[in-house]
């Protein structure tokens, strides 16, 4: 399996994108940020694309931004900030976007960005023994970025909670909230995914990439540029912040 990002897709148009940097619990440093990003426009302009699958090697499905990267942020100037707080919204903003059902086969811990991958994808699966955080609260920042895909999926309600407590919820809860789809074992989550890609592949094509679109269109809060230019204006102010710049200097002390 290539590091930090296995692509593949085979002859019925199943692609597969394994983050694949375990070492490091399969966090987002700006190299594997931009091999994403590449991997999905890659595949979206690929006719033979019928089925997006997203999975994450190892114990941790993706436990968000590197901490590398997030003190980098410290020191950086609003506008790098801002630059690279948008090129994580544009990130998520082209997986929710995606022309085909995209599927996030979730088997251990999702934190943070990693939350948000999970929620801009269509159908959620998750092994009994996933997790799920927003933990940004604890470093003085805020998930903005992830936030369209998150309140969509979990509800303002929820996000009220989750966003503030920064409590760590099951894969059981993550279902109750709307986060995920269906729960299954870890030995059975490899052929409920199987099963799972099969009855989307029963779609016709077309249909499948108009209904994708209909959802996208009718829903209220569509994630436009606008939406992603915004949210990732809040998250370079308040990582600009003296609390922000305190926190980051308290959590790399330890």
């Amino acid at each position: 399996m290539k590091e930090p990002l296995d692509v593949a897709m085979d002859t019925a148009g199943i692609a597969r994108i394994t983050i694949n940097r375990p070492s490091r619990a399969n966090s987002l440093d700006p190299a594997l940020t931009h091999a994403l990003m590449e991997a999905f426009e890659w595949l979206a302009n690929d006719p033979k694309l019928r089925v997006l699958v997203l999975l994450g090697n190892g114990r941790t499905f993706c436990a968000g931004l590197d901490l590398k990267a997030i003190q980098a942020t410290a020191s950086a100037s609003f506008e790098q900030n801002y630059e690279d707080a948008l090129h994580l919204a544009k990130l998520l903003r082209r997986i929710n976007t995606m022309p085909v059902p995209t599927v996030a086969v979730v088997t251990g811990p999702a934190i943070g960005l990693g939350v948000g991958l999970v929620a801009a994808c269509d159908i959620v699966l998750a092994a009994e023994t996933a997790t799920f955080r927003f933990s940004e609260v604890r470093l003085g920042i805020i998930p903005s970025v992830i936030s369209p895909y998150v309140i969509a999926a979990m509800g303002p309600r929820a996000c009220r909670r989750y966003f503030l407590t920064a409590e760590a919820f099951d894969a059981a809860e993550a279902m109750r909230l709307g986060l995920v789809h269906a729960v299954s074992s870890l030995d059975e989550i490899g052929s409920q995914a199987g099963n799972l890609v099969g009855e989307i592949l029963a779609g016709k094509r077309g249909a499948l990439r108009a209904a994708k679109m209909l959802i996208e269109d009718m829903r209220f809060g569509p994630a436009s540029e606008d939406t992603a230019a915004e949210t990732a204006r809040r998250l370079a102010e308040i990582r600009a912040t003296p609390e922000a710049q305190e926190a980051f200097a308290e959590f790399f002390k330890r």
